[in-house]
């Protein structure tokens, strides 16, 4: 059963509790808590339809599990501007989140879980130390600031650039593309550090300047240690967004009991792909992965885990 609900926050977030069909017992919760972007409740923005938090959902509300996933502020139904929110106002929102559903009459607030996707993953340790809860599910996360990992992404592509082979890649070479990614974030960036206003401006594109700026100075690496909680840590080994290897990372530097798997050819959009192992080729082939449901492994392993904790 689906429940069209209101997160009171610094500003109104809609969002939908879902409830196993027994009723006349508490419930336990899972928080979603999305990636980065303009992402709805579902985590599916204009551009590509994630669909992961309705398809996951779907799968634990069948397990005896509630769910709340919610707008992100100035998305969907939700109020707020969304290139306004900075990185702690999307951790007070997961807070608020969190607050709601233990109070809920439907939910036992003693069997509380957030689950992080991506940006989440990140964000996720923030909100346990304002508001803790009894499990964690990250999925696709890092174990290091956001500004090494795009570090990381923009070596991968030029990387990429310099292997490619063809015309395509010799286009690349010629024109020095791989050269001017770096100038080109560092105008960003200069640009980002040397102003106040949370928006900001870049070749006729909005940019969030507040949130960049706030995860200049937040190390999800710092907080992970105080999670006390049993924690579930998954990435694919054709995630080309974040580092596959960091789950052991973050699994170690959890203080909780913690489980800690990568899964073969699992990329950050939670489905499986065959197509080579290159950056540009993964992300091209994100809008057909995001045709499929998610990767069937993936939601076993979820589903067991989540089944054992529930013990």
């Amino acid at each position: 059963m689906n429940q069209e609900v209101v997160i009171q926050g610094q500003y109104q977030l809609s969002g939908t509790l879902s409830l196993p069909d027994n009723q006349k017992e508490k419930h336990p919760l899972i928080v979603m808590v999305h990636g980065s972007g303009d992402l709805d409740r579902d985590e599916n923005t204009k551009r590509l339809k994630i669909n992961a938090f309705k398809e996951i959902s779907d799968v634990v509300v069948k397990l005896g599990f509630a769910t709340l996933r919610y707008d992100k502020r100035g998305v969907g139904s939700s109020e707020g501007d969304f290139y306004q929110t900075g990185l702690y106002d999307l951790i007070n929102d997961g807070v608020a989140a969190v607050r709601f559903g233990k109070n809920h009459p439907s939910i036992d607030e003693g069997k509380v879980i957030i689950l992080g996707h991506s940006e989440g993953s990140i964000i996720a340790p923030a909100i346990f130390e304002k508001e803790p809860v009894q499990g964690m599910i990250l999925l696709a996360g890092s174990a290091e600031p956001l500004a090494d990992t795009t570090k990381w992404q923009r070596e991968e592509m030029k990387r990429d650039m310099r292997t490619l082979k063809g015309f395509e890649g010799w286009i690349l070479r010629v024109l020095k593309v791989d050269q001017k990614i770096d100038k080109m974030n560092e105008k960003l960036m200069n640009k980002v550090k040397n102003s106040t206003e949370d928006v900001v401006k870049y070749q006729g594109k909005k940019i969030n300047a507040k949130w960049d700026r706030e995860h200049q100075t937040y190390n999800v690496a710092e907080l992970l240690p105080m999670v006390t909680c049993p924690v579930l840590v998954i990435t694919g080994s054709k995630d080309v967004q974040v580092k596959p290897e960091q789950v052991y990372d973050i699994a170690r530097l959890v203080s909780g009991e913690s489980q800690a798997l990568i899964v073969k050819d699992l990329t950050h959009m939670l489905r499986k792909t065959e197509k080579e192992h290159r950056f540009s080729v993964i992300l091209k082939d994100y809008k057909d992965q995001v045709k499929q449901p998610l990767d069937k492994e993936l939601i076993e392993i979820l589903s067991d885990w989540l089944l054992r904790w529930n013990k």
